[in-house]
Order: structure tokens, then sequence, then C-alpha cells
């Protein structure tokens, strides 16, 4: 099976390729869309946890925006909303995982197949993957 090329860097980083950090790939494509990629712009709080396969999310949006845990861009959230806000100069960009995606993931994935379905993922439109509101913050 032939990956795009950034699906095979985020592998690489990652140590594989898996479902969840396709999802967190294209959900930093969303940010990088809307905000740009500026370093230090922008900051992205990723609400997945820190238990794996959850947390495989965190690293796709790590390789897809200028957003980092390490350069202080991006802090995990201990939840399961499989959903990221980013924030730059009082926007916000809230985006999640449709359920039937998440279900679909969970309910169907097996080891086996995890590389036929990140290359679905990566191939799906967003508004067949994600729920995406932008709204203001108040006093921004």
């Amino acid at each position: 099976m032939q990956f795009p090329e950034e699906l095979t860097r985020a592998a690489e980083f990652h140590t594989h390729l898996g479902p969840f950090l396709v999802v967190g790939l294209r959900m930093g494509r969303a940010v990088v869309r809307e905000f740009g990629d500026e370093p230090f712009r922008t900051k992205i709080d990723v609400h997945t946890g820190h238990t794996p396969p959850y947390s495989c999310l965190a690293d796709g949006i790590q390789v897809s925006t200028p957003c980092t845990t390490g350069n202080g861009g991006m802090v995990v959230r201990d939840d399961r909303a499989m959903r990221i806000e980013a924030r730059q100069d009082g926007n916000v960009l809230s985006v999640t995982l449709r359920r039937e995606i998440f279900d679909w993931i969970e309910n169907e994935c097996s080891e086996e197949d995890q590389h036929a379905f990140s290359l679905e993922i990566w191939e799906m439109p967003d508004e067949k993957l994600f729920d995406i509101e932008r709204r203001t913050e108040a006093g921004g």
C-alpha cells in the first residue's frame, strides 16, 4: 500500500500509522487553513486524554501544525472528547471528530487493517469527519 508523503512522515515521527494519528493530522490541517502556520501565534487544547490510541491524535497535531507540547503551543487535556480547540487573536476554531467516525474506528478497525482505515480517513472530506465551529472569545 502506497501512502502520501505526509502520512509516511507522520508515521516515522509517531513510530506507526494508525487512524487517530491521521485524525490529528487532518485536524491540524484545518487549524493551519484557518490560522496559518506562523510559530507561537496559535494555542491548541487537545481533548483526548493521555492514553493511546486516543492520544495518538496529539502527535498528528504536532506534525501538522507549529504547535507542540515542547514549545508550549499545545496542551493535552484529560478527557476523551476527541476534539481540539485552537485559539489565535481572540478567535477559536473547535474541531470535533464526528461520533459516527469515532464509533466506526472503535468498532471496525483492527490491528491488521489500521493502514487501510488511515488512508480512508486521510481521503475523507472534512464535513464527513468533523464538526467544525468558529467563534470569537469575549474580550478577544
